[in-house]
Parts: structure tokens; C-alpha cells; sequence
């Protein structure tokens, strides 16, 4: 068995990204202030009040004349005569201008110096306390390296907060994505396995839940799977103990065919064998249902096949009193499962001709489309009502549940219309003036190699 891993709640998951961003956070500050030292200790980058001491060390002795300072003088400095005109500077646009301004205006600023030589000329410093660059190249070409330096270390911080946010979204979309895995299984039935845990606490009771619905599924699939193999068993033992009684039926009547009979007695023990006949192959499908094997598709022809249905049915409809009315105008043959059909058409026709009083007429026409070929059955009964028109299909379905006492299960025209879907087909239902209609269209390729045409009345 798998060890229990343990669980912690998402609160205690936020609280660790919270302290692992502020430790970076804390340790990028550390490394930067340590490289920002090593750089001045180096000699690299100036103090922040090297510019003041430059100042102060220019002016400490008061000088008669003004000495222009070298390359590594960091304040902006302007040297202008008694009429204002800049006679030396180490700056120009702006900063020119504003030491002008000062020299004009005067400044009360303690970053800014004036101070005037014996030969009226007057020098204005102004200097800032910022880190800078030793060398005159990189001050020129970099902006000051104390703005590098809190440039750096912001884009530093952001880089922390973005990374650790990602690994705080990889890390949930982790955990999130067993949900999609268990459902995806879940779906699909497989159902045997076991739903892994989060390792956060909020998730883990998700999951928790999702696994209670799988044992449950489970256990209901295996009942279920149980209950229709024991079905489909009872129903293989079922067809294959009907072949023997109907073996008896038909060698009896048979054998009661060869003595002596009237014509109306003889019709009806023909009737008897001929649905004999038919009753075999309903077993012979139901056992093929059984084993997993089914019909095979084979030419047939339209005519013929109208035929068979009509010959199937026309016993059905004298022993209720109910005139059968055919009209035959198919031909041509296509590729169909020939019983299979028969048996979804027939129950179609005896579906009619139950729900015509006696006296009454069932009409049993087919035809040609321009895209295939279709059979209409129209009877003179009470008409389909507003939940048979949606509900006629479906499987088990009766529109009174009394019907089942004779026989009825929901099952004729469930069977139809599986068989129908089955051969590219629709069924139709509907009413007209004297009771209701259903209307089987096939769009099937037909071949016009057979041209017989049969009409039954």
C-alpha cells in the first residue's frame, strides 16, 4: 500500500511563497550592497560625498585665481567674469543654464558654492551626494552609478516576484491538473485506479470527494455489467431452449399439412409454419445477439423485399379483421440486413394494424426517392398523441402502461428505429385524417438492375 502523503493547507502554501520572495527579495538587496562596497573599496565607483570633499578642498584655501580641476572633479562647475559671460565649464545645455541662473540670482542651496577671485571672476560649483563612476569615460558615456545601482536592484526585486510567482503557478497548476487526469478517467470509465493525492489539504478533500464518485461509480458499473451479462446469458439460454418447442411446432404442422384438409385449414396451418419459420430466425438473431455476431449486409432486391413484408404481415392483419392495402412501386436492389429490416418493418405494419378496429383498413405503400427509397404505413386507428411523437422511439417507452398486459414491452418500435438508423434511414411520425402515419425513408444508393414490380391488395 502507498504511503499517505502528507498534506498541508493552501494557507501554510501561500505563507512559504510569501517567505521564500521576501528571502530572495532580502538576499538580492545583501548581494548588491556587497558588490556596490567591493566596487568603491576597489576604487571603482566614488563615495557619495566625494564631490563634496572635491568642493571643499578646492575652496579650503582661498584661492587668488581659479584653477581649472582635472577629469576626476566630479561637481558641475562654471567660471564666469564680472559682465556674467562663462569664460570655463565643464557642463553645457541645462546644466550650463542653471548655474547660470544661480550666478544671476543667486541660490540658497547647500549644494551649490560661490566664490569670487581677486580678478572679479567668479566661479558657481554645484555638486550632489551620489555615488559616481571613477572613470571619466564611463560618466560621460553611463547615466550616474548610483541610479544604475537602484535601477538594478529594482529590477532585481521584480525578477524575484515574477519568478517565485511562476513557481507558485507551476506548482498549483500541478496540483490542479490531477483534477483534469481524474476526471478525464472518470469519464472514459476507467475506473480502476486511485485517485492520487494533492498534497495540499483544500485540494486533497476535492480529490477526496472525486474518489468517494469513483468507488461509487464503480461499484454501480460492476453491478450493472454483472446484471447484462447475466441478461444477455439468460436471454442466449432463453432462444436456445425456444428452438425446441418450435421445432416441434413446425414438424407437427407439417405433418398435419399431408393429411387431408380444407382449403381454409390448410391456408391457416401454411400461416402457422411460414411464422414458424419466422420465429426461428428471431431466435437465430437473438443468439447471434448474444454471441457479439450480427447480420451481414447483402444485395437484395426492393420489390421482393416489399413482398416478404407484406406476405409476413397480410396473416397478422386477417386474424385481427383489418384489410391490409399495398402498393408496391420499388425496384432496383440495394444492400441491406434482410431479416433484421423485415423484422424492424414488420413491427412497424403490426404496430398499425393493432390500433385499426376491426373493419378497418392499413395502408402499405413504397417508393422511390430521388435519393434513396422510402415505405409509409398509414392505419385508421385513434393516431399517435403528442408524447408518442416524441417518445415512440424510445426504449421501454408505452403510451398507456396497461398495454404491457398484452404483451406490449416498448420494445417494436425501439427495434425499428435501431435497425433503420442502422441502414442510413429516419422514421416519421404523424397523423392524418383518419388516424396515423409512419413514414421509413432510406437514403441508400439503389441499383436498377431489377425491375420487378408486385402489387398485393
Amino acid at each position: 500500500m502507498a504511503k499517505r502523503q502528507r498534506s498541508v493547507s493552501l494557507s501554510f502554501v501561500l505563507f512559504r511563497f510569501v517567505v521564500v520572495m521576501l528571502g530572495c527579495m532580502l538576499f538580492c538587496c545583501l548581494v548588491w550592497l556587497f558588490a556596490a562596497t567591493l566596487l568603491q573599496n576597489t576604487g571603482v565607483v566614488y563615495p557619495g560625498y566625494t564631490a563634496n570633499q572635491q568642493v571643499e578642498k578646492m575652496l579650503a584655501a582661498k584661492p587668488n585665481t581659479f584653477v581649472s580641476p582635472g577629469d576626476d572633479f566630479l561637481a558641475e562647475y562654471a567660471l564666469f567674469d564680472q559682465s556674467g559671460i562663462v569664460l570655463e565649464s565643464n557642463v553645457e545645455g541645462k546644466e550650463l543654464e542653471s548655474l547660470i541662473g544661480f550666478w544671476q540670482e543667486g541660490s540658497q542651496d547647500v549644494s551649490v558654492s560661490r566664490y569670487t577671485y581677486e580678478d572679479d571672476s567668479t566661479v558657481i560649483i554645484r555638486w550632489q551626494y551620489r555615488k559616481e563612476f571613477a572613470s571619466p569615460v564611463l560618466r560621460a558615456a553611463l547615466p550616474p552609478f548610483e541610479y544604475l545601482w537602484w535601477g538594478a536592484l529594482g529590477v532585481a526585486l521584480v525578477l524575484c516576484l515574477l519568478i517565485n510567482t511562476l513557481w507558485l503557478r507551476r506548482c498549483l497548476a500541478a496540483k490542479l491538473q490531477l483534477f483534469s487526469e481524474v476526471s478525464e478517467k472518470i469519464g472514459t470509465q476507467e475506473l480502476d485506479f486511485i485517485v492520487p493525492q494533492a498534497g495540499i489539504q483544500e485540494y486533497d478533500q476535492a480529490l477526496g470527494a472525486m474518489e468517494d464518485m469513483r468507488k461509487a461509480l464503480y461499484s454501480s458499473l460492476s453491478a450493472q455489467w454483472a446484471a447484462q451479462q447475466e441478461r444477455e446469458a439468460e436471454i442466449a439460454a432463453l432462444a436456445h431452449d425456444l428452438k425446441t418447442p418450435l421445432t416441434l411446432v413446425g414438424g407437427n404442422a407439417e405433418l398435419l399439412l399431408d393429411e387431408e384438409l380444407s382449403a381454409s385449414s390448410r391456408k391457416k396451418m401454411e400461416t402457422i409454419i411460414a411464422s414458424n419459420q419466422r420465429a426461428k430466425q428471431y431466435v437465430a438473431s437473438l443468439l447471434e445477439a448474444s454471441a457479439g455476431t450480427d447480420e451481414a449486409f447483402e444485395s437484395t432486391s426492393l420489390s421482393a423485399l416489399f413482398d416478404e413484408l407484406c406476405q409476413n404481415t397480410i396473416a397478422i392483419a386477417e386474424a385481427k379483421m383489418v384489410c391490409l392495402q399495398t402498393q408496391n412501386d420499388l425496384k432496383g436492389t440495394v444492400y441491406v440486413q434482410k431479416a433484421h429490416l423485415l423484422r424492424a418493418l414488420g413491427n412497424v405494419v403490426q404496430n398499425a394494424i393493432e390500433h385499426t378496429p376491426a373493419g378497418g383498413n392499413v395502408y402499405l405503400k413504397g417508393c422511390m426517392l430521388n435519393k434513396g427509397w422510402q415505405i409509409s404505413v398509414c392505419d385508421e386507428g385513434t393516431g399517435f398523441g403528442k408524447a408518442a411523437l416524441l417518445h415512440a422511439t424510445e426504449r421501454l417507452w408505452r403510451g398507456n402502461t396497461a398495454r404491457s398486459s398484452d404483451g406490449h414491452h416498448g420494445l417494436g418500435l425501439w427495434f425499428a428505429a435501431q435497425v433503420v438508423e442502422t441502414h442510413a434511414g429516419e422514421m416519421e411520425f404523424g397523423n392524418w385524417d383518419s388516424g396515423g402515419v409512419v413514414t421509413v425513408r432510406f437514403c441508400q444508393t439503389v441499383r436498377d438492375n431489377s425491375q420487378h414490380q408486385n402489387t398485393l391488395d
